[in-house]
């Protein structure tokens, strides 16, 4: 087989599945530095994208280590659960450890492990099993006054880097009665001033601060849009509040190439915030859109790339619509607690950047070479 022409190996290739390649690599050397060309990691990216089969990773904001974090449905029939789809390879240290996803693009997923004595933040690709533990992040120190990180994970495509976004606020009181705060019985901050923006390159395995910060009259960032489909494209966006009374609403834009924020209007029918209704931030394939409901009716998670409709019902059940079948499916997932998911699209991806001459916690991949 190794005798065939590329052409034909690449078409081959193509049609298998990450961790298939992953064990592959160890055939040969040639296979190895076939499979690890970064234009073939591409094609076989972009395949996959295009054939996209729908699986979603549900979690909790704010999931256990002990039980399963993740759970996979098929979008066809989100009822489903596909049983020990994916692994999660960490255990933490503590047992009060939490997680949280940031956020997904491209095969890799970027979560947060906290506990009381710790916090750790990881890239992990469910298709090769590997996950990396990034440098501690800083956290400055303002005494009583809480500290508040707000981040992003994304897609640079200037530079072929995946980068993770960190905003930090100092807070003061008193808080503001957000209409999602009020909706899951808990009340937000103001932000009082903007700190340094720092950011993490996946490719230089390091973080540095930029010049520029975060406009300094935003009071407050919605970080609640829970189907990650941002930061493909090069671009992060915030949801923001631009006054004390939280009324007042813009987009808050990062281009990741030359790590610089831009504000996007809102359109008018929306610009006046109303605390009865519920606003929330997406994206319908490859443009911006804001959702807009009722506030006891449930909470939009936003679209998939598949453009169905993810959204959760005010008993806290997950459901999808699709407008194009006019059809809703719901999903079989236990929450006695009425808690808020986090939607992560699953992409079979070969993809894994890190800098050479850099040691990294990861688990076992084949001869994993970075492209």
């Amino acid at each position: 087989m190794e005798n065939l022409p590329s052409e034909i190996l690449s078409n081959i290739f193509l049609r298998l599945l990450a961790k298939q390649l992953a064990r592959m690599r160890s055939v040969s050397k040639s296979w190895n530095a076939f499979l690890s060309k970064p234009s073939f990691v591409k094609s076989h990216l972009h395949r996959s994208v295009k054939n996209n089969d729908g699986i979603l990773l549900v979690s909790f904001q704010g999931f256990s280590f002990d039980s399963k974090p993740f759970t996979a449905h098929p979008s066809k029939s989100p009822r489903i659960e596909l049983t020990d789809f994916v692994i999660l390879p960490v255990n933490p240290q503590y047992d009060d450890t939490v997680g949280r996803v940031i956020g997904s693009v491209n095969g890799l997923i970027c979560f947060s492990s906290e506990s009381s004595l710790s916090s750790i933040l990881h890239i992990w690709n469910p298709s090769l099993s590997a996950v990396v533990a990034l440098p501690p992040i800083s956290e400055p120190y303002y005494g009583f006054f809480p500290i508040r990180l707000f981040m992003r994970f994304g897609f640079d495509p200037t530079s072929d880097d995946y980068k993770l976004v960190k905003l930090t606020s100092f807070l003061s009181k008193p808080p503001i009665d957000h209409a999602l705060a009020s909706f899951f019985g808990g009340l937000s901050d103001v932000v009082k001033e903007w700190l340094q923006v720092e950011v993490y390159s996946m490719r230089k395995g390091s973080w540095h601060s930029i010049n520029q910060k975060f406009p300094s009259h935003i009071t407050w960032v919605e970080d609640q849009d829970e189907v990650y489909v941002d930061g493909r494209d090069g671009h992060l966006h915030w949801l923001c509040y631009s006054d004390l009374k939280g009324k007042r609403q813009v987009i808050v834009a990062f281009d990741l190439g030359d790590e610089s924020f831009s504000e996007i209007p809102l359109p008018d029918s929306l610009l006046d915030y109303n605390m009865n209704r519920l606003n929330v931030l997406g994206r319908l394939g490859e443009k911006l859109c804001m959702m807009s409901t009722v506030v006891d009716a449930g909470f939009p998670h936003g679209f998939t790339s598949r453009i169905e409709f993810c959204f959760q019902d005010k008993n806290g059940g997950l459901a999808l619509y699709d407008p194009i079948a006019a059809k809703l499916r719901k999903f079989r997932i236990s929450d006695k607690e009425h808690r808020l998911f986090k939607i992560v699209e699953y992409v079979d991806s070969l993809v894994w950047v890190a800098p050479d001459k850099c040691e990294i916690s990861c688990s076992s991949v084949s001869r994993l070479q970075i492209g």
